[in-house]
């Protein structure tokens, strides 16, 4: 749901981009000329890439390294869940030992 989210907005970023980008080439052509107006239509959709590419580079730097971080966690969770399993089993085996030696003395007491 979260990821839907997201790119729901960045859709809307993009879209808000242009059509402010329209908007000012509109403008321009209207004042200067054709050419200065490509030249920074094509200044200003190289800017939006460059960013959008750095903006997805920082991103993926940023879930990777989150991604790597909680695969450690589960490994410690794991593990502790792991010990919990063999101490609570070592507690039965000693409590059934205690019950047999307990039993073994009542017996060999009765005699």
């Amino acid at each position: 749901m979260k990821q839907y989210i997201v790119a729901i907005f960045w859709i809307l970023v993009l879209g808000a981009v242009i059509y402010f980008e329209y908007g000012l080439t509109v403008q321009l052509y209207k004042s200067v000329g054709a050419d200065v107006v490509q030249l920074v239509a094509q200044m200003i959709v190289g800017a939006l890439l460059a960013g959008v590419a750095v903006a997805s580079l920082v991103y993926e730097a940023i879930l990777s390294g989150t991604s790597d971080s909680l695969k450690v966690y589960k490994r410690e969770l794991e593990k502790e869940s792991i010990d919990k399993t063999e101490n609570s089993s070592r507690v039965k085996v000693l409590e059934s030992k205690i019950q047999v030696l307990e039993k073994a003395l009542d017996e060999a007491l009765k005699k």
